[in-house]
C-alpha cells in the first residue's frame, strides 16, 4: 500500500503536469516546446522524489520544489532548447494567471516560498503607495498572506533567482541530455503513411498530448513510436475512420508498419486508467 509520502508525491506530480500544460497552452507554445517542458519537469521530479522518499522534508523545504517554480523553470528551459522566443517574465506572468488569475485553472497543495527581504518589501510598499496602488501580494506580507500578485520589481527578481537555480538542478537531473523524445514526429509520419487526412492528424495530435500529460514518467525514445501509434489508432476510433485507413490482406495499418499491437494495447490501458480525458475512455 502506498505511503502518505508516496501519495503526496504522486499528487504533486499530477499537479505539476496539469500546471505545465496550462502554462504552455496560455503561452501558445509549439508542441515540441510543450513536450520538452513536460519532460524536463518530470525528470526533475523523478530525481527529487527519490531524494524525498529517503527523508521527510519539512513544508518549507518542499515549497522550494513547488510546481509553481519547477514548471516555470521547465518551460523557460524548454523555450531556450526549442528556440521559442519567450521571456522568463512572460512565463512568470502566465503561471501567475494560471494559478491566481480571474480564470485560474490550476491548484497546488504546496506553493512557492519566495519572499522579499524586509528592505526590498519596504521599498516595494513605498513605491506602490507613491504610485497609488494598494499594497498586495506575497513577498512582504504576513506569513499567512497567500494572495499572489504578478511578480514585479524586486519580487520578480526573487522569483527569477530561484527559478534559475532550479533550472541548473533540472539540467543535472536530465544529465545534460538536451534531446527530448518527440512522439508527435512519429505520429505525423504515421498519419501520412496510412493515408490519414488533416482531421486525423489534428485529432491524433490532441490525443497524443493527452497521453503525454497523463503519463507520470518521461517518455523515452524507445517508447515514443508506440505511444504515437496508439494515439493515431485511438483518434481513428474516435473519428470512426479506422476502416478507411491503409490495410492489406486482413492486416491493419499498425501491423503492416510493424507495430506491436499488444504494446499499443498496454499503452492505451495505462492511459485509460490515468487520464481524465474522454479521448482515452
Amino acid at each position: 500500500m502506498a505511503s502518505r509520502a508516496d501519495a503526496r508525491l504522486e499528487r504533486r506530480n499530477a499537479q505539476a503536469r496539469a500546471l505545465c500544460r496550462d502554462v504552455c497552452e496560455l503561452l501558445n507554445l509549439p508542441i515540441d516546446t510543450a513536450v520538452t517542458a513536460l519532460a524536463s519537469v518530470l525528470k526533475f521530479y523523478e530525481r527529487r522524489d527519490a531524494i524525498e522518499r529517503a527523508r521527510e522534508d519539512e513544508a518549507r523545504e518542499r515549497a522550494r520544489a513547488s510546481p509553481e517554480l519547477v514548471v516555470q523553470a521547465g518551460v523557460y528551459l524548454a523555450c531556450k532548447l526549442e528556440e521559442s522566443v519567450v521571456s522568463l517574465a512572460d512565463v512568470a506572468a502566465a503561471t501567475a494567471a494560471t494559478l491566481d488569475g480571474e480564470d485560474a485553472t490550476a491548484t497546488l497543495d504546496e506553493r512557492a516560498d519566495v519572499r522579499l527581504s524586509e528592505a526590498d518589501a519596504r521599498a516595494r510598499a513605498e513605491g506602490e503607495a507613491l504610485a497609488g496602488y494598494a499594497v498586495a501580494g506575497r513577498g512582504g506580507g504576513e506569513e499567512g498572506d497567500d494572495a499572489f500578485a504578478a511578480a514585479t520589481g524586486a519580487l520578480y527578481y526573487a522569483y527569477k533567482d530561484r527559478i534559475l537555480i532550479l533550472e541548473q538542478e533540472m539540467l543535472r537531473a536530465m544529465e545534460y541530455e538536451l534531446n527530448t523524445a518527440q512522439p508527435h514526429v512519429y505520429m505525423f509520419h504515421i498519419v501520412h503513411a496510412i493515408g490519414g487526412g488533416r482531421a486525423l492528424a489534428c485529432a491524433a495530435s490532441a490525443t497524443l498530448l493527452d497521453a503525454l500529460f497523463a503519463t507520470a514518467e518521461p517518455v523515452g525514445e524507445e517508447e515514443a513510436p508506440t505511444i504515437a501509434a496508439a494515439a493515431v489508432r485511438r483518434a481513428s476510433v474516435n473519428l470512426k475512420c479506422e476502416k478507411d485507413l491503409k490495410s492489406a490482406n486482413g492486416e491493419m495499418w499498425y501491423e503492416i508498419l510493424g507495430f506491436d499491437a499488444a504494446a499499443m494495447d498496454a499503452v492505451e490501458e495505462r492511459l485509460r486508467e490515468g487520464s481524465g480525458s474522454a479521448t482515452w475512455t
